[in-house]
């Protein structure tokens, strides 16, 4: 009696045993919706493009205002603080705008990633869902 019971134990871990090898079989992480993709298919809207260009125009005026008109207006007064005394260096961010490269786009936020004197940066756009791109880090 006592090995039927022991049989009769093990048909519950067998059964989850096979369930679980069956869910690691199945799920990986390239099937994930949250994971990125490994797809480099990312492309910039007009819009973006825009306010891309609009950034570039911004910077190389080197006018300090330019460039806080299109910033986010919680981000004013941090971004004013960084902006004093960089005249010379707002022509090589707009130069490294133009080879921006896109890391991420969504509907409301979008990253690159900018390259001056070989150090690497990132720039980050907000759109708070009114089409309006505005500029939060940089």
């Amino acid at each position: 009696m006592k090995t039927r019971r022991i049989r009769r134990s093990r048909w519950p871990f067998g059964i989850l045993l096979v369930s679980l090898l069956i869910i690691c079989y199945t799920c990986t992480n390239k099937q994930s919706p949250n994971s990125p993709s490994d797809e480099n298919n990312l492309s910039e809207t007009p819009a973006l493009t825009a306010f891309s260009d609009s950034l570039i125009t911004a910077f190389s005026s080197e006018n300090e205002d330019d460039v806080l008109a299109l910033v986010r207006s919680e981000y004013r007064a941090t971004c004013d603080a960084e902006l004093n005394g960089t005249r010379n260096t707002m022509t090589a961010v707009a130069q490294a705008l133009k080879k921006r490269q896109l890391l991420f786009a969504n509907a409301l936020y979008a990253e690159y990633k900018v390259s001056i004197d070989g150090t690497e940066f990132r720039i980050a756009y907000s759109n708070c869902g009114d089409g309006h791109w505005q500029l939060i880090r940089f």
